[in-house]
C-alpha cells in the first residue's frame, strides 16, 4: 500500500509539473504574441518628417491614417519645390526634374518635355535667370478617391533686368501606393496641371 501510495504521489506530482510547464509555455507564448501585434502596431505609425526638402528622419506617436493629409501636403511641397525652383545650372536643373519627374506619372512628365521643347529651360541657363517658388496653400480633398488637390503658389522670377511676379495655381491627384525612397509618403501624383501661371503685381518681394 505504501509503494502504491508513493506512486500515486508522484503520478500527481509529475503531473502539476507537466500542468506547470504547459501553462508557462501558453503564458510566454501569450506575452511574445501581444509583443509582437504591438511592435507592429508602433511600426506602422512611423511617419517621414520633412526637413527642407529631404525626408531626414522618422517620426514616432502618430497615426499614419490620420496624418494623411500632412503627408500629402509635404509631397505637393515638395514636387512644387523641385519642378518650380529653378537656378541657371544644367546639372541641377536635370536633377531636380528626374527626382520631381519619379514622383508623377506622365502627365508631368509632358508638361516638362513642352516646356524644354519651348526652350524654357535654355533660356532660364542662357540669361541666368532664377526662379523663386512660394507655396501659400494646398488642398487636398479627402472625400473621393483618388484624392483631388489644388495648389496655390506664385514664382518670382530674377532677371538682370527686373524682377517678374506669377501666379502659379495647379491641380492633381493622389493615388496611394507603396513606399518607397523616391515616394516616401506613399501617393503617386497624378493628372498633373497647371491651371493658372499669370503675371502679377506686387509692391514687395516674393515672401510678403
Amino acid at each position: 500500500m505504501k509503494s502504491l501510495a508513493n506512486i500515486e504521489f508522484g503520478v500527481r506530482t509529475l503531473s502539476v509539473v507537466f500542468i506547470t510547464v504547459i501553462v508557462c509555455n501558453l503564458a510566454v507564448l501569450g506575452f511574445a504574441f501581444f509583443y509582437t501585434k504591438s511592435f507592429v502596431e508602433r511600426q506602422n505609425r512611423k511617419i517621414y518628417s520633412l526637413s527642407g526638402k529631404t525626408p531626414v528622419m522618422i517620426a514616432l506617436g502618430q497615426n499614419v491614417k490620420e496624418n494623411r493629409e500632412a503627408e500629402a501636403k509635404a509631397e505637393l511641397m515638395e514636387l512644387h519645390n523641385l519642378f518650380f525652383a529653378i537656378n541657371p545650372d544644367h546639372d541641377e536643373i536635370r536633377y531636380k526634374m528626374n527626382k520631381a519627374l519619379s514622383m508623377c506619372d506622365v502627365s508631368l512628365m509632358k508638361t516638362y518635355e513642352q516646356l524644354n521643347k519651348n526652350g524654357y529651360y535654355k533660356q532660364i541657363v542662357d540669361a541666368n535667370i532664377r526662379i523663386q517658388y512660394k507655396c501659400d496653400s494646398i488642398n487636398v480633398d479627402f472625400s473621393s478617391y483618388p484624392y483631388s488637390a489644388v495648389i496655390y503658389g506664385k514664382t518670382c522670377i530674377n532677371r538682370q533686368s527686373g524682377k517678374t511676379f506669377r501666379r502659379l495655381i495647379s491641380s492633381c491627384e493622389l493615388r496611394n501606393v507603396t513606399r518607397t525612397n523616391k515616394i516616401p509618403h506613399g501617393f503617386l501624383i497624378e493628372h498633373f496641371e497647371i491651371v493658372d501661371n499669370s503675371d502679377i503685381n506686387l509692391n514687395g518681394g516674393i515672401y510678403e
